[in-house]
């Protein structure tokens, strides 16, 4: 039973651009046998065939070319459907042949029946491999049989037969690779889509708690800390910045949550409003972390503004290069260059903080961070930053290998059997000529097996230059020792093979190059032989078609992979950006919510003015110990010291917490820690502080209680100092 149309997966860009290829593949194919088919009518030895029979061949002859025209506009259900009706219609063709057959019989049956090659590419878009093999194989058996009953069951005939079963089983092999490419690049940029916006959501809510910490510190707390004071600030300034702070928490979801800036675009910014060139090399790198791409903005910046200082006039360029390393991990470098007079590197002074501090500091400061100043009276300047990068994953656009090796074993046994069938036939047909059949069927052979045994997947000159001469003398050889004819000169096909076989190999000139060869060989021959155009055309039309079309397709399809890989990537980046801002909004959000109903309401107080009472001087320093514990306390901020620390501020006492641990501690070993600080804040009567000490240290933590030192190196080992 068939599963319902809207429960069917929808297919990805990459998979509908293989589809558009084939489907038009299959109407060129068509072009190309209705072409021949033409020329060939025009005999005067031609069967009339039974109008509804010519009309339901031309029907699927027009239904294939109409639908790889429309390909490009069609939906993907509507393309598939029409690539089945063709391959229908091609088999109605084949069912209905005997009811056709004229009364006064055929000397033999026309070849397009067995043209196989554009209902099979049809097949690959409207079924996929299976039902192209079964396309193909009907052709070859319906044309055999046919043959035997009605006529034609000679060497000519036959050798059409398996020259395009071989045809055939390219195009499956080839087509649905192509298939499995873009089926593969569309599932790799699912995939990576999917870790990407979940990363990237990590990223930005990360981000949204830093920048709300930041704006807590910067406004909140100092706010909060003056209001808890006694210092004689004048009240129209506290209660403006108070104001200020509270605006600015209310409008913190709207203006700290926009997307991060790639960093290409940001440089490239940076650079036209300083008025240098910008360009970028190398692959592309996904947001970058805020502190490592704000110290490359930074750095940027600087060394632009000493560029237009001292080297007014110059010529400035910024470019971007990502360099992948195996052995280093992989790279972001930004260079920024002029031409101008240049400078002494060892005359710089030490208060020159511009390049000491503003660059190569800066960088210093930032994962794999590194800046060098290259620079010569007279030479111009160059500034190099580097730090790690974190690049984009690529697409895996290698497809199904698998079903890649299979179909190329099957094609090469395909190949084996059809052109040996060829070569026995033909010599049983001219007698005397076995040995010449045999052995340009071995220089056939022992070219693809030494093209087969290339340890690369790209063969070298090495490897062209010997398979190309074997190529060449044998097609010779056959073309002027052989009678020419369809039959005899099966060779050509064979010979046409193996440079199909340096396409798959990514070799496209060589096997283009191979393709002019052979034609140039049979035509020359051809004519010296005194045949007519039309047997002309039928001889050199096979050759033609299956070398130019097996490069067409790999070239095509190489070309639209990249494109959809640039699609996938920019919908990669889109899916980081737009998780990013969600994730950082629902972030913020949930914090304003909190800061709104606890902190904003204090603000407000304060920002209305008049003069604090003692008890609200001491909420004030309450919620700023409050938020202090949370952005530095850390695993400190949990009870039962939160309580300690609270009923030691409503006393007025000082309590400072901080986690320095960098999480190196386990729960397990915070707990015992939490309950020896809380015993010795709970005795406080000025002012208290509780660190976590960075891990390496002796102690783990330490807490000091008006003036008096105490470390804690454990339960049983507690160190009194001043």
């Amino acid at each position: 039973m068939a599963e319902p149309a809207q429960d069917r997966p929808r297919i990805g860009a990459g998979e509908r651009s293989a589809r558009q290829i084939l489907a038009a593949a299959a109407a060129l194919l068509i072009v190309v046998v209705l072409a021949v088919h033409i020329a060939m009518v025009t005999r005067p030895d031609q069967p009339s065939f039974p109008l509804w029979a010519l009309a339901l061949g031309w029907l699927a002859a027009v239904f294939t070319i109409a639908t790889g025209v429309a390909a490009r506009w069609l939906p993907d259900a509507a393309l598939r459907t029409a690539a089945l009706i063709a391959v229908a219609a091609y088999g109605l063709t084949l069912i209905t042949f005997p009811f056709a057959v004229p009364d006064q019989g055929i000397d033999r049956i026309p070849w397009t029946l067995t043209a196989s090659g554009a209902a099979a590419a049809a097949a690959l878009v409207g079924g996929g491999r299976r039902l192209a093999w079964l396309t193909v194989l009907a052709g070859t058996t319906a044309g055999f049989g046919f043959r035997a009953v009605y006529g034609g069951l000679d060497l000519t005939g036959v050798v059409n037969d398996l020259q395009a079963l071989l045809t055939g089983a390219v195009i499956c092999v080839i087509g649905g690779h192509i298939i499995s490419v873009g089926r593969g690049l569309d599932a790799a940029a699912a995939s990576i889509s999917a870790a990407a916006a979940r990363e990237s959501a990590e990223r930005g809510r990360l981000a949204a708690r830093t920048r709300a910490a930041a704006l807590v510190h910067d406004e909140v707390l100092a706010t909060l800390n003056l209001a808890a004071s006694d210092l004689p600030i004048p009240r129209d300034r506290l209660a403006e910045q108070a104001g200020r702070a509270a605006s600015a928490l209310s409008r913190m979801v709207d203006e700290q949550a926009e997307e991060p800036v790639l960093l290409r675009r940001a440089l490239a910014e940076e650079a036209r409003r300083h008025g240098a060139a910008f360009a970028v090399l190398g692959g592309p790198v996904t947001v970058l972390p805020a502190a490592t791409q704000e110290a490359l903005l930074g750095a940027t910046r600087q060394a632009l503004l000493n560029s237009r200082q001292h080297a007014p006039g110059a010529n400035v360029e910024v470019t971007l290069e990502i360099r992948h390393q195996e052995a280093t991990g992989s790279a972001i470098l930004v260079r920024i260059a002029d031409d101008g007079p240049g400078f002494d590197l060892d005359g710089i002074a030490d208060d020159r903080l511009g390049i000491r501090q503003s660059i190569v500091g800066r960088m210093s400061r930032v994962n794999g961070g590194a800046a060098e100043v290259c620079s010569q009276p007279g030479g111009g300047t160059e500034v190099m930053l580097r730090c790690a990068a974190e690049l984009v994953r690529v697409l895996d656009s290698s497809g199904d290998r698998r079903a890649l090796r299979s179909g190329l074993g099957a094609v090469a046994v395909v190949y084996v059997l059809t052109q040996t069938a060829c070569a026995v036939l033909a010599s049983l047909a001219v007698a005397g000529t076995w040995p010449l059949n045999l052995a340009v069927l071995a220089t056939a052979l022992l070219a693809a097996e030494i093209l087969r045994r290339t340890p690369s997947r790209r063969p070298g000159p090495g490897r062209t230059a010997p398979v190309v001469a074997l190529v060449l003398g044998g097609l010779v050889a056959g073309a002027l020792t052989l009678p020419f004819g369809y039959g005899t000169t099966w060779f050509s096909v064979a010979f046409a093979f193996v440079f199909v076989a340096f396409a798959l190999r990514g070799r496209i000139g060589v096997a283009v190059t191979g393709g002019a060869m052979i034609v140039a060989v049979l035509v020359v021959t051809g004519l010296a032989a005194g045949v007519s155009a039309g047997e002309l055309v039928q001889v050199t039309v096979r050759p033609v078609v299956l070398i130019t079309l097996a490069a067409a397709l790999l070239m095509v399809a190489e070309r639209l992979h990249r494109r959809i890989a640039a699609l996938h990537h920019e919908a990669v980046d889109q899916a980081e950006r737009r998780s990013w801002t969600l994730a950082a909004r629902s972030e913020l959000a949930i914090r304003v919510a909190e800061l709104g109903r606890t902190v904003v309401p204090l603000l407000e107080r304060i920002a209305a003015g008049g003069d604090p009472t003692p008890a609200e001087r001491r909420e004030y320093a309450s919620w700023e110990g409050e938020l202090r514990d949370s952005l530095r306390a850390g695993s400190l901020a949990r009870d039962p010291l939160v309580g300690v620390v609270a009923a030691a501020r409503d006393r007025g006492v000082d309590v400072v917490l901080l986690d320095d641990s960098g999480g190196s501690l386990a729960d397990a070993q915070v707990e015992p820690v939490l309950r020896w600080m809380a015993d010795a804040i709970a005795g406080a009567r000025e002012r208290a502080v509780g660190r976590l000490l960075p891990a390496g240290r002796e102690a783990v933590a330490g807490v000091t209680v008006d003036g008096q030192h105490t470390e804690f190196q454990g339960a049983a080992n507690i160190v009194q100092g001043e």
